[in-house]
């Protein structure tokens, strides 16, 4: 096997492994779920691509403090969004697909470590049930029934 194939199976079993699900005693890690669904289009670090995907630092730090935010991003994980979005100033206008394949606690994980700016900052808590309460809250599962949830943010 030359180094190169080594290398590229190496890195492959690396990508697997991040997106094998939790052993049954262990706790869902939002830094895996983040790695295996979210970083393809909002980069490694959250912080992006510009023009066409935005920053999850800041917006998704501020929309986490309060319970209506929570419920917010707890749907636009579940159903997407869609159209125009204002984000630090930039407008991005797209599509981001339902995150159905996702568990109640891969949601409350990965949305837990965005809410802690990945871990820099003490988030408040988010558990499963958390993400179950807000599905039941919003039973209009549709994009645009999320993008009217979202909560106002200074200068957006």
């Amino acid at each position: 096997m030359t180094a190169l194939s080594a290398s590229a199976v190496s890195i492959g079993l690396g990508v697997a492994a991040a997106m094998l699900p939790a052993a049954a005693d262990e706790p869902v890690s939002g830094a895996a779920v983040f790695a295996g669904r979210c970083a393809v289009c909002h980069g490694p670090e959250a912080s992006g691509i510009p023009g066409s995907f935005p920053s999850l630092h800041e917006q998704i730090v501020a929309i986490a403090k309060t319970p209506e935010g929570r419920d917010y991003l707890v749907m636009v994980v579940t159903t997407g969004l869609m159209g125009e979005l204002k984000v630090g100033g930039a407008t991005y206008s797209g599509v981001m697909p339902a995150q159905s394949g996702l568990s109640e606690e891969e949601i409350a994980a990965v949305l837990a470590y965005l809410a802690s700016d990945r871990g820099k900052i003490t988030a408040p808590p988010l558990a499963a049930a958390d993400v179950t309460a807000a599905r039941e809250r919003h039973s209009d599962r549709s994009a645009q029934a999320t993008r009217a949830l979202r909560p106002a943010l200074p200068g957006q």
